[in-house]
């Protein structure tokens, strides 16, 4: 018999993936594309049962290969979802409500018939970020509501595109040994985060919510997401549809809590109820990760960090990179 997570019994979860373009100005290795970490990935969802998974994906790099389109019709093809994340993928804490609507609405223009076809209108906050102002988030908020968008939140992550540099390094290096660390290190922190989240939840709230979660359409994703779900299995989770997920009040309604912080809901219902997260900032093991397979030229901070700042600076303003606390903690310890 399976294990589980909760004393009430399986673990619901709903499984989505932001950013199946990456991020504009982060190549991918070669032999890995968009396409061919879509198809992994569908493959995966496929074996282990997981239907209607939405996609999240920032726009800005269709405008440079339109080709890049054809992932969402292999996406919906094999019946999954597409919602809107942005072109430019900014977070709103950088930018004025007009500003990022404006982006929200740049993407819409490229990718609405994709969005249409799903049957809810989900949008997803960048980094789930919601806005560093109580003002900020009302009044994109109202333009969801208008808009006919459902904001979709996170409530479980396992920090797993601060995998993306260092496997792009040990591919670079072929280094076998530490791109097998790696993969291990990739299932055993999407282990370790759902228990502890999942445990954070249920002493913030007193009962188990429907749980989303976010996997990247990342090269170490599309290589290894398989081999996560087999670990879920494991635990006894149940696979739900993003609907399902967002009947659950927990979801539905935002936490009381505004922060600049890289922030999940299970995180924000934490501080509210003043319940600790384990791992909080972000794992330890993150450090041993961004040592992995050193190169010149090819720390976190030199991939991740211009890739952000472009981010602000595209819609006319000034990433602030003190809000990820990951980012200082990780990527700055390499610069």
């Amino acid at each position: 018999m399976a294990e589980t997570l909760s004393p009430d019994g399986p673990i619901k979860l709903a499984i989505t993936v932001d950013d199946v373009y990456q991020w504009s100005g982060i190549p991918f290795p070669d032999g890995y594309s968009p396409h061919t970490i879509t198809r992994s990935l569908l493959d995966a969802f496929d074996r282990h049962g997981v239907e209607q998974v939405y996609a999240f994906s920032n726009t800005r790099p269709i405008d440079d290969d339109p080709d890049l389109l054809r992932v969402l019709d292999a996406w919906c093809e094999a019946g999954h979802h597409i919602g809107n994340h942005t072109h430019y993928h900014s977070s709103l804490n950088w930018v004025d409500p007009p500003t990022y609507i404006e982006d929200i609405e740049r993407s819409e223009a490229l990718i609405g018939g994709w969005i249409d076809q799903a049957p809810s209108r989900y949008f997803r906050y960048c980094m789930d970020m919601w806005g560093d102002t109580p003002e900020k988030t009302a009044e994109v908020q109202t333009y969801l509501a208008k808009a006919g968008y459902t904001p979709a939140p996170l409530t479980y992550w396992f920090y797993d595109a601060q995998f993306m540099t260092p496997y792009m390094r040990s591919l670079k290096a072929a280094n076998t040994d530490d791109q097998a660390f790696l993969q291990d290190a990739f299932v055993d922190t999407a282990v370790s985060q759902l228990r502890g989240q999942v445990a954070a939840a249920r002493a913030s709230l007193g009962r188990d919510p429907v749980h989303i979660a976010l996997v990247h359409g990342t090269a170490i994703a599309g290589d290894t997401y398989d081999r996560v779900l087999e670990a879920y299995d494991e635990l006894g989770v149940e696979y739900v549809t993003l609907e399902e997920a967002m009947r659950d009040p927990a979801n539905l309604i935002p936490p009381p809590v505004t922060t600049r912080m890289f922030r999940n809901f299970t995180q924000k219902w934490a501080q509210y109820a003043g319940v600790e997260v384990p791992d909080t900032p972000a794992p330890a093991i993150l450090e041993k990760v961004a040592a992995t397979t050193p190169i010149e030229g090819m720390s976190d901070a030199d991939v991740l960090g211009p890739a952000i700042l472009q981010m602000a600076a595209a819609l006319g303003a000034e990433a602030t990179l003190d809000e990820f606390d990951w980012h200082n903690h990780h990527v700055g310890a390499e610069a």
